[in-house]
């Protein structure tokens, strides 16, 4: 009873409306990729899943652009989110310039997709499908990015509503497209992965309409014009974005070279892909919600660090146990709803993973409250640390013939990859801490261990 009454203390300044609303938006997502997953499981392994999973290390070009524009968004708008007019100004110059960057770099991608396939080591009889692929993806990705943007922004309003709205199209246009585009179905046209990217174009653009529609309901319009745009605040932004850009540059460019380029090599992209999958889009649905909780909670007040914190543990401890109680049903999550043929080889990527990954739930506490201090020089001298010295020496390894890689060999290397990198962080959030002066309130907590 007492054990309740502590956790109740702890847990009492946690937002569950947003979190919940956020594992959902984690949740929908997928549920129709894992539909998806199925669809390209009844195709060759070589037309379905081969050439999807091209489409991570495009994922990782973009989500470098991401983390440098998208999110330290949580700290700069969190700083006006009491000013409409400035922070209404922040949404509609930030989008202007996201829009930019976005648009060339899609130029960029879509002129040399060749290239970087044939870079990417992907089998030389998929190269002319899998560019086709990529460049319809590339116009998906453009609206997918814009429409991340608002998200954030509608976040501030705090209405759950309407995330869940947007849940809604995202899941239902989202299945429905693929069945009549993808799935092996009688009605359907069944035109393999393009359908895909052609379902995830139509998609992203209604997103990022019923976005637009929202936000002008709060009275916060894209277009004003007699307003003039203010772009004072774009040097913050671009101080923050730039250190958390280079971070995940290092960290992108690392796991393309290293790890998604030897898989390739060993011929097993599918199968590391769908693991992949299964561990992003499932397992960690509540951690990668809470850590944009976190950017949001710390970006609006730093003093959410001390109190809140604690909770954010708690949650966090919750999770990894559910994660270990439920590995007994993960082999047939993957047999009967993602339809996979390799089961036993992706579920036991999985496992290997596991482990370094219960590191990587606290590595996400850690990052996210330098996102919300808007601190993101120390993520990347983690980030330095992790992909120069760690992936520098096993990248020498592979070139002098020492480290030949295997599907294992390369997943252990992921792996310790992210311890490595947690004990870096580990080690800078405590000097931050420290240098701040901030003490977390672990009062509930210790009175929770010791039963009193």
């Amino acid at each position: 009873m007492e054990f309740v009454k502590q956790a109740q203390t702890i847990l009492k300044t946690f937002d569950f409306r947003l979190w919940i609303a956020l594992i959902l938006m984690g949740l929908f997502p997928a549920i129709y990729l894992s539909v998806r997953i199925n669809f390209l499981g009844d195709m060759p392994q070589e037309w379905g899943i081969n050439i999807a999973s091209q489409l991570a290390w495009i994922n990782l070009i973009y989500e470098i652009f991401q983390e440098a524009l998208i999110l330290p968004l949580f700290y700069v708008l969190g700083k006006s989110v009491t000013n409409k007019q400035a922070f209404e100004n922040k949404i509609r110059s930030g989008l202007l310039i996201v829009s930019s960057i976005y648009l060339l770099l899609a130029v960029f991608i879509y002129l040399f997709t060749e290239q970087l396939v044939t870079f990417m080591a992907q089998d030389p009889q998929l190269i002319t499908a899998t560019v086709e692929y990529i460049r319809l993806e590339t116009i998906a990705l453009l609206f997918s990015t814009l429409a991340r943007f608002l998200i954030i922004a509608l976040m501030f309003m705090k209405k759950d509503s309407y995330l869940y709205i947007i849940l809604a199209v995202q899941m239902i246009l989202s299945i429905i497209l693929d069945t009549f585009l993808i799935s092996g179905l009688s009605f359907s046209a069944n035109i393999g992965v393009n359908g895909i990217a052609i379902s995830n174009i139509v998609v992203n653009i209604a997103i990022l309409g019923v976005a637009l529609i929202l936000l002008a309901k709060e009275k916060i319009f894209i277009i004003r014009k007699h307003v003039k745009l203010s772009f004072d605040w774009v040097k913050e932004w671009a101080k923050v974005g730039m250190y958390s850009g280079l971070e995940s540059f290092l960290r992108n460019a690392a796991f393309m070279i290293m790890i998604i380029r030897m898989v390739n090599i060993v011929a097993e992209q599918g199968n590391y892909w769908i693991a992949n999958n299964f561990i992003w889009l499932w397992l960690l649905i509540p951690i990668l919600a809470l850590g944009d909780l976190i950017k949001k909670e710390v970006g609006e007040n730093i003093n959410n660090i001390k109190t809140k914190t604690a909770g954010y543990l708690m949650i966090t401890g919750f999770v990894v146990v559910f994660w270990l109680i439920t590995i007994p049903l993960w082999e047939t999550f993957l047999i009967n709803i993602m339809n996979v043929a390799d089961y036993k080889i992706v579920m036991g990527i999985v496992l290997v993973q596991l482990v370094f990954y219960i590191t990587f739930t606290l590595n996400n506490l850690m990052d996210s409250t330098f996102y919300g201090m808007g601190l993101t020089k120390y993520m990347l001298i983690q980030s330095a640390i992790v992909n120069i010295v760690y992936y520098g020496i096993a990248f020498i390894l592979y070139m002098t013939g020492i480290y030949q890689p295997t599907l294992l060999g390369i997943s252990l290397m992921f792996g310790f990859g992210m311890l490595f990198d947690f004990i870096i962080t580990s080690i800078l959030y405590l000097y931050v801490l420290k240098k701040r002066n901030i003490n977390i309130d672990f009062y509930s907590l210790e009175k929770l261990n010791n039963g009193t």
